[in-house]
């Protein structure tokens, strides 16, 4: 079973000259160039459905990155994954930030208390106050 049946397409990246060209294995005319990176899933995913008749959203792509003869698809996953991790643990981090700042402020602690157990000024613990109300 290929990957078209699978529902997974390999898309090769590179640079050249001021663009970054893409090459879908297996769709002849499968490629095209955008200017800015974060343009790439946008454009490949609607040039797929186009030439596979499918829907944008109904299939994955796996990324290989390429520059000559050098690589660097795991580093950039990596990266992108850790990112996403970080912005999670930022959220999360957020949420406990206010949940600590509601419940001591409930039993009756000073924002400068507040302040101290969290690792802030007592003047940003009054902006995330008011920013929760």
């Amino acid at each position: 079973m290929s990957s078209e049946q699978l529902g997974s397409y390999r898309v090769d990246v590179s640079r050249q000259d001021r663009s970054w060209v893409v090459h879908v294995q297996g769709l002849p005319a499968g490629a095209t160039e955008v200017d800015h990176l974060e343009e790439l899933d946008l454009e490949v995913r609607d040039l797929i459905a186009g030439l596979a008749d499918r829907e944008p959203d109904s299939f994955r792509i796996d990324w290989r990155y390429l520059q000559g003869d050098v690589e660097y698809t795991r580093p950039v996953e990596e990266l992108r994954h850790w990112t996403a991790e970080s912005k999670r643990a930022a959220a999360n981090a957020e949420r406990a930030r206010l949940e600590i700042i509601t419940t001591l402020r409930s039993a009756g602690l000073s924002q400068r208390v507040i302040a101290e157990v969290i690792g802030t000024s007592h003047q940003r613990v009054a902006q995330l106050m008011a920013e929760a109300s």
